[in-house]
């Protein structure tokens, strides 16, 4: 098996006895419900650094995307000793070839016989708040030191949360539909094998703060069985060495951030070829991540709070990010993020809001390319409405320190409801692009990635772009070696 490749069929790793009366049938059923393999990226990867150390066994629970995704950011962490092996994991079908992924964890567990068990899952609420939930909390299986190895878990995870009622805590007994529970129960199987279980909570936490957080409690552990060389490195990692050849952007993913603009950036940045597409939170951005991406887009939501939820020092990285080359894609509310006419905006697009009353309402509007415009994006598709929800109606800010922005597209008509100035909007920019330091900036005012093939089309276009001039006057050098 060579490192970080995952496993081949399932059928490798069936039971030898599937009708033995000796296996425990709550664990058996609890499997089924929480496992399933639908393709090969959700296969069992193991990673194996060559050096006598633990075995780590670390799984997700089904449908649950922030957990998910930390196993299959953590499957790419390279080992100072030991192995790791990762079981990403999304849905409860079988195998094509018949099998189900519940024999798979089951031979894990027999073949490799691992030390711990770290099982990442999420609940809706917090613990601290509804007894019912299971959030930020850490339940360790019973052994001699749990109760040490815990609390300092929960201090270091507990650095990057301010609100006391979403800070992290023990958990005294694990959920009765957890892997941790049903293995607790059947410690004859596995009597030397140390569990973990990790739980994030959805409330008000966006799947990259979740991600994060599981990824922070994981890492600390590995760090202290010597599994890890280092906790930031890894924590960090969110694009991995195969990827680095590719056009990789990352897309904010915290408070501030809301509708459907994630979602659809995904479907369609990510169907591009060479092209990676990945969740970001605050903390991410200020802790450095932006020197593995080209891109940054922050999308739909509310600028301000976009704008809290990455503080100064995030507001910075974003500007040197640019300045360096970075990219900067903004829609809606991200747009307002970039001006340099609000306080706490990046600055980095020399523009402010023709009026501070900014709830317009929400409309489908045809726009009308500008001749700079016909370059970039598709020709005759303005005719094609576009969803606008509140976007900035912009004009010149007049900084000298900041280029000035070309207009790509226009409005050709206006939406003005909530006793917002009327006739400010038609013949407005809509689409802009511009300059800061050696990075490019596209703003976009409406939701192009929300209306249909022709706003689509323009999302990738805007893309190609960002592409086209990377590819002939950046320096690749800012990417970390």
């Amino acid at each position: 098996m060579q490192d970080g490749q995952p496993f081949g069929s399932l059928r490798q790793f069936q039971h030898p006895d599937d009708h033995n009366s000796g296996r425990p049938m709550k664990l058996v059923l609890l499997l089924c419900t929480l496992l399933a393999q639908p393709n090969d990226e959700d296969l069992p990867i193991i990673r194996d650094s060559g050096k006598p150390g633990p075995t780590i066994l670390l799984t997700a629970g089904a449908g649950q995307s922030a957990a998910t995704l930390a196993a299959r950011q953590i499957s790419a962490w390279p080992l100072q000793q030991g192995r790791l092996i990762c079981m990403p994991v999304i849905g409860t079908d079988a195998t094509p070839d018949g099998s189900h992924p519940a024999d798979t964890l089951q031979q894990l567990l027999m073949s490799h016989r691992p030390d711990w068990l770290i099982e990442l899952r999420e609940s809706d609420g917090f613990a601290s708040v509804d007894p019912k939930q299971y959030g930020s909390t850490i339940r360790p299986g019973d052994f001699t030191e749990s109760s040490a190895v815990v609390a300092s878990l929960i201090s270091l995870v507990n650095l990057e949360i301010d609100d006391a009622t979403r800070k992290f805590t023990e958990l005294k007994s694990a959920p009765a539909d957890s892997l941790t529970a049903a293995i607790s129960e059947n410690t004859a199987a596995h009597p030397s094998m140390r569990t973990l279980l990790i739980t994030t909570a959805r409330s008000e936490q966006s799947t990259a703060v979740r991600a994060r957080q599981l990824r922070r409690v994981t890492a600390a552990l590995l760090q202290q069985l010597s599994v890890l060389h280092s906790t930031d490195a890894v924590t960090e990692l969110l694009v991995t060495t195969d990827q680095r050849p590719q056009f990789n952007i990352a897309l904010l993913d915290d408070r501030g951030v809301a509708g459907k603009g994630i979602p659809s950036l995904l479907e369609i940045w990510g169907s591009q070829p060479d092209v990676t597409v990945h969740r970001v939170c605050g903390a991410d951005i200020r802790s450095g991540c932006l020197t593995q991406f080209d891109l940054l887009c922050c999308s739909g939501g509310s600028g301000s709070r976009q704008s809290a939820s990455l503080g100064d020092d995030g507001r910075q990285a974003i500007r040197k990010f640019v300045d360096q080359g970075g990219d900067y894609v903004g829609i809606c509310a991200g747009s307002y993020l970039a001006c340099s006419g609000f306080s706490w905006g990046l600055g980095i697009l020399d523009a402010k809001t023709k009026s501070s009353k900014w709830a317009r309402g929400h409309a489908e509007l045809p726009l009308t390319l500008t001749t700079d415009g016909q370059r970039i994006l598709a020709d005759g598709l303005a005719s094609n409405s576009i969803i606008y929800h509140n976007g900035p109606i912009i004009e010149p800010h007049h900084q000298p320190e900041i280029p000035d922005f070309q207009v790509l597209a226009t409005f050709a008509a206006e939406v003005a409801k909530n006793n917002t100035p009327v006739g400010i909007m038609i013949n407005s920019p809509a689409i802009v692009k511009s300059q800061f330091g050696s990075g490019d900036v596209v703003c976009i005012s409406p939701h192009p990635e929300q209306s249909g093939p022709h706003g689509r089309q323009w999302v990738i276009d805007t893309l190609q772009y960002m592409r086209r001039e990377t590819t002939a006057n950046k320096n690749k050098s800012r990417r970390s070696e």
